[in-house]
Formats: C-alpha cells, structure tokens, sequence
C-alpha cells in the first residue's frame, strides 16, 4: 500500500457552545503534516470543523494526495455493547444509529446526555453511560459510576485495560473523560463515511486500503515526549495535534501500514500502541 501523502489529527470537544474566538485549551485542534511542513487550525464548533476537514479532505483527493486521519475519541465500545443496542457485533452499525439520534447543531447545542439516558434505558439496571451534573441525575442517568457486573460487557475495552490511565466510553463528564467526545464525534464520522464511500476506510475495522484512513489516536501515549517540546505560549492541545501529525508522518509507511491493521475490529484499537519510541523519535 502506497505511503500517506498528509497526516491529519483532530483533538475533538464536546463543548455545548461555541469555543471562544480567541484560541483556548478544550477546543477542536487540527493538525497537519504534508512534506514536511506542519499546520494547526482551530475550529469553534464541530460543524466547522467538520466542513474544514471535508474541504480539506476534498483537495487532497483531487490532488491524488493519500490521507490519514485520526481522532481522538474511542471508535467502539467493550464487546456486546453494539450488539445489545442496535442487534450487530459490527461497530459501525452502531456509528450509524448515534448518527440517527444524535442531534448537534451549529452552535454546539446537542443533546448527548438524553441520547446516553435512552441507551441506558435499554438495560433493566442502572448505567452503562454515566457523568452528569447532579442536577441532571436521575435514576438512569447516573452522577457517578455504576456497577457493570449485571452487564454482558465489561466497563472497559481491551485496549483500556492495556492502558489504564485511558478514560472508558461510558464516562461522560469529568477530567479526562473521552464519551461525550464519542457520541458527539462518531456521528459526524459516520457522515465522513457516507460522503467519501469506498474511498474511505476506518482502521481496524475495515483493511486500510483507501485513499482516507481514519484511525483512534489518544496523544497520552507520548504525552510526557509532547509537553517537552510545547513552544512558549503554545495552548497543549494544539501541540499535541502538531506534534502527533509530524510524529506519524515519519513512520516508515510499512510500519504504520501494520499499525493500522492492528487491534480489535470490533471495540477499536489506539493507533501506535507499542511503537511510542519509534513515535518520540519522529518529534524532532
């Protein structure tokens, strides 16, 4: 398979508004990697980042540029989760029924904590999905975490076993959580998927043949080698996407190759796992 013209990677949010205009931590970072050269973007709201990336990802096809872009959200859930919610093992089944109750407009508004309550409605005990103010609790919406024992899924995924510092997908508020980011985030790729068809492939689920490859990417895994190397002034999240970026893109193309067909293709897997030294030394 040929090498990736240009690596993108997304630091996403769950922002229920608009990020201010002046760039701040928690917001949608993008970085690029193309050449040699290095960019970074930031996106106020989810819809523009997404029309950024559409617009992006539309020139590097015409262009005949392959592209590689990651996220940093978790793509799948624990095993059986998928299955219980909408009949099918396949995860992107499940992307395709988020996309169809999930509601985000312009502005950020959303509606993610009804969408996991109804989820969690499924099930005749309390959870899977919870984090929320205390005032938007109840009995199906837990504040904090539930008993997963009743469950035929376990809490977390096998990759979070592997790195327990990793947030599960259920957890939906909180420092560090990563489900809000899913269920806001899975939707829109789900949209990715149904613009851009046989062009794009999702790693691991699918073999990561096309023209666009998206992958899960958690910037923990090199996060001490990326806050040496934060330029003064620099927000974090946007480092981490700049740095990420150039740190793929240097991979020997055989290597990510196999990265990329690593990992469980039903709960998803985090890229680079396992090559975070080969990862550092592509920093600088």
């Amino acid at each position: 398979m040929s090498r990736f013209d240009t690596v993108v990677m997304v630091d996403w949010s769950a922002r229920s508004q608009p990020s201010p205009a002046k760039r701040t931590k928690d917001a949608i970072f993008i970085g690029m990697a193309r050449d040699g050269y290095l960019a970074t973007s930031y996106q106020r709201t989810r819809q523009a980042a997404m029309q950024f990336l559409t617009g992006l990802l539309d020139a590097e096809l015409r262009a005949g540029r392959r592209v590689l872009a990651g996220f940093d959200f978790p793509f799948g859930y624990p095993h059986g989760f998928a299955k219980a919610v909408c009949g099918s093992n396949d995860p992107l089944t499940l992307w395709a029924h988020l996309a169809g109750v999930i509601e985000d407009d312009a502005r950020n508004q959303n509606n993610r904590f009804d969408v996991a309550e109804a989820l969690n409605a499924l099930f005749s005990t309390a959870g899977p999905f919870w984090g929320c103010s205390a005032k938007r609790a109840n009995d199906q919406m837990l504040f904090r975490k539930p008993d997963y024992a009743p469950f035929k899924f376990n809490e977390r995924r096998q990759i979070e076993t592997r790195l327990p510092r990793a947030k599960t997908t259920f957890q939906l508020l909180g420092n560090g959580s990563v489900g809000s980011q899913s269920l806001l985030g899975l939707p829109h790729l789900h949209a990715l998927r149904q613009r851009y068809k046989d062009q794009l492939s999702v790693s691991p689920f699918q073999p990561p043949e096309t023209p666009i490859v998206l992958a899960e990417i958690y910037p923990g895994l090199i996060d001490a080698a990326i806050k040496t190397r934060v330029r003064k002034g620099e927000i974090l999240d946007a480092a981490q996407v700049r740095l990420v970026a150039r740190a793929f893109s240097r991979l020997d193309p055989a290597h990510l190759d196999a990265l990329l067909r690593e990992g469980d293709t039903e709960e998803g897997w985090i890229l680079g796992l396992g090559s975070e030294d080969t990862l550092i030394a592509g920093l600088d």
